[in-house]
């Protein structure tokens, strides 16, 4: 894949779209980014930053519009960002936020996962 400097927010929006579906290099240099951008930030920036990705995965695997295929990459790596955040918590409140967020993927997954394969 070639190296061309792209929005941060042109990313997302091609992965939300599942517009290369077939090509997911393009996820996985997204959540190579996401990385080094967020080594550059401070605790509350760089857990904002893990949301928003969270979010962007896990909306597409919420999205039936989108390719069966596609949706299941992004469920594979969408535990990336939830991780890196599990890491983040300093707070009480940042503990119950990153339970809420794994409860929402735990109960969404299987919910568009399971409808999907009847």
């Amino acid at each position: 894949m070639s190296r061309y400097l792209v929005p941060f927010s042109v990313l997302e929006q091609t992965i939300q779209a599942g517009q290369c579906a077939d090509s997911p290099e393009l996820l996985y240099y997204y959540l190579n980014l996401t990385e080094e951008y967020a080594e550059r930030l401070n605790i509350t920036d760089a857990a904002l930053l893990h949301q928003r990705v969270f979010n962007v995965l896990l909306d597409t695997v919420c999205d039936t519009n989108i390719a069966q295929h596609w949706r299941q990459t992004c469920l594979d790596k969408v535990y990336l960002p939830l991780s890196n955040l599990k890491r983040l918590i300093v707070t009480y409140q940042d503990a119950r936020n990153y339970f809420k967020m794994e409860h929402s993927l735990r109960v969404l997954s299987y919910y568009f996962t399971s409808s999907s394969e009847q």
